[in-house]
């Protein structure tokens, strides 16, 4: 049974202010208030850096330096700020739980998932014996998904693609069956299918036990779909709040409007003949990959395969999408492009540039940005380092490139003087990139370059990759889960499912019907599409594709 109105509020956030203490204190959120009653699925959104994730770690105290705090956090009747140490570890057990933006950063790297999950299971059922927390460690895997769960339990983090070890954190964050569930980007990895198991399953863990969920999201189509309430946050002000069906169908705040318009995608028409017949940057051909868990497994032939007689091509200025599910082997594939893995069989070619002596310079922005940057050095440090290495002696042109660049990908000049750790998720995924484009490479290897960023600044970076792809005539192998990225700049379309090439269309193509089952279920899982669809059909045109999208 959901809320009536006169239910007291489980989350109540009074004034909330947050600054850095400082001989002149940085102020990042201002005046924000909001409440959420039970059952509520409750959205905040927002570009990135507008204090989105500072509010929610605020709400769990768990801000990542000394913080100056205003107002007030009240949650399931308790104040936050107000607990000590054992209440608070009570609080963070029983009332409210938590799935982080960034899931490598949050699971242990030297332990199995399966420790991780039953140390949690043991505070939670402390007179279970072993066998029953490992069922239920299993049972919590399976709940979100996750395939062969039990075999699951033996691996690492980083022995698993970043779409099932969201589902891991996830999974425990449901463990305790909290009251809250804060949820900071919880499907930014996953592919459009799995995305849509995850969100169903949260939202019927909602309706079933009553639970409350924040999400914090910058994808719009996914708070069309899924959100009773919207609070839009700008520069760590609220700007707007309110019922989610009043703020999408008729927003008032300027910012909330452009949002929105920012977020709308329309469906791919444009055909592109030529690229066809330019010379190809990148060839595979026919490869196969297969990862061994053990010497023994490799002994015995038992693996998982990871490419199977993998086939396409990227072309000179031509942007191909490589999709698919999470462990479709997209990332494995740039890795093996990188040579950074190396295929068992078959070929992969990276030819010549325009000078047969030249070699062509390729470039890779990596799926988890902050594990690529060094979290002890200043952002200009290390650009600089980048250019140092390749040969720019002259500091002043350094500069003058590196200023170029960051306002490229949509950054201002003080993000320079930052570390890593703090930067949002969308300004170090925009760090991560602008470090890929400072060498102009004739090739780009680009892995999910955009699962942090939010629409406004999406919309940015594409235009971007188009300039320089229309420019400089730079090939891109653009790797993500966001169908509506692909729509928005793809030319090429390869899906890859278990390894193999399901599709290798042009994207004009890509909606028209005709595609195979398993393209068309990824089609069907882009959230939002029922507004979308209703909006094109009010204005008298046709979607293209099948009569589910049409009907949303």
């Amino acid at each position: 049974m959901l809320h009536s109105p006169s239910d007291d509020p489980v989350v109540k956030v009074e004034n909330l202010g947050i600054a850095i203490a400082a001989s002149t204190p940085t102020e990042l959120v201002k005046d924000v208030s909001f409440e959420i009653r039970r059952g509520d699925y409750f959205a905040l959104v927002g570009e990135s850096g507008s204090g989105k994730s500072l509010t929610c770690h605020a709400m769990m105290k768990l801000l990542p330096f000394t913080p100056l705090i205003q107002g007030r956090i009240i949650i399931d009747g308790q104040d936050v700020w107000s607990l000590d140490k054992r209440q608070l570890l009570a609080y963070r057990r029983k009332s409210v739980g938590m799935v982080f933006q960034d899931p490598l950063a949050a699971l242990n790297p030297v332990r199995t998932i399966g420790s991780q999950i039953l140390e949690t299971l043991r505070i939670y059922y402390p007179h279970a014996d072993a066998d029953e927390l490992r069922n239920r460690a299993i049972d919590a895997l399976r709940g979100v998904h996750i395939p062969e769960p039990g075999s699951r339990l033996g691996v690492y983090p980083h022995q698993l693609s970043g779409g099932l070890n969201q589902r891991v954190m996830i999974a425990l964050a449901l463990l305790g069956e909290p009251k809250l569930l804060i949820a900071d980007e919880p499907t930014t990895a996953l592919d459009m299918s799995v995305q849509a198991e995850v969100l169903d399953l949260i939202d019927e863990l909602r309706r079933k036990n009553n639970l409350t969920v924040l999400l914090v999201t910058h994808d719009l189509g996914i708070v069309r779909d899924r959100a009773t309430h919207i609070a839009v946050l700008q520069n760590g002000r609220m700007v707007e709040q309110g019922r989610a069906a009043e703020i999408v169908s008729a927003p008032k705040a300027a910012y909330s409007k452009e949002l929105f318009e920012a977020a709308s995608v329309e469906w791919p028409g444009r055909d592109t003949p030529e690229r066809k017949r330019a010379p190809a940057c990148l060839t595979f051909d026919n490869v196969n990959k297969t990862y061994f868990g053990s010497k023994r497994d490799r002994q015995m032939g038992v693996g998982i395969p990871a490419a199977k007689s993998l086939s396409f091509e990227v072309r000179r200025g031509e942007i191909v999408a490589l999709i698919g599910e999470s462990g479709s082997g997209k990332t494995t594939a740039a890795k093996m492009a990188m040579g950074l893995e190396k295929p068992d069989s078959g070929s992969i070619i990276i030819h010549q540039s325009k000078d047969i002596n030249t070699p062509l310079k390729v470039q890779m922005v990596f799926q988890h940005p902050r594990d690529s940057l060094d979290p002890l050095m200043r952002v200009e440090d290390q650009l600089h380092e980048v250019l140092m290495v390749h040969g720019w002696r002259d500091k002043a042109k350094r500069q003058d490139h590196i200023l170029k660049t960051i306002a490229d990908v949509g950054l201002l000049r003080h993000v320079l003087t930052r570390r890593p750790t703090f930067l949002s998720g969308g300004e170090a995924q925009r760090v991560v990139i602008a470090r890929a484009l400072l060498l102009e490479p004739d090739m780009l290897i680009a892995d999910e370059p955009l699962s942090a960023v939010d629409v406004r600044i999406q919309k940015h970076i594409l235009e971007c990759l188009q300039r320089l792809r229309d420019r400089l005539g730079i090939a891109i192998l653009l790797i993500t889960h966001d169908l509506r990225v692909v729509f928005e700049i793809a030319d090429q379309v390869v899906v890859l499912r278990h390894g193999r090439v399901v599709e290798d269309v042009p994207v004009s193509k890509f909606t028209d019907g005709a595609r195979d089952a398993y393209t068309q279920m990824l089609i069907d899982a882009v959230p939002g599409k029922s507004s979308r669809a209703a909006s094109v059909l009010s204005s008298g045109f046709s979607l293209p594709g099948s009569p589910a999208l049409i009907a949303g």
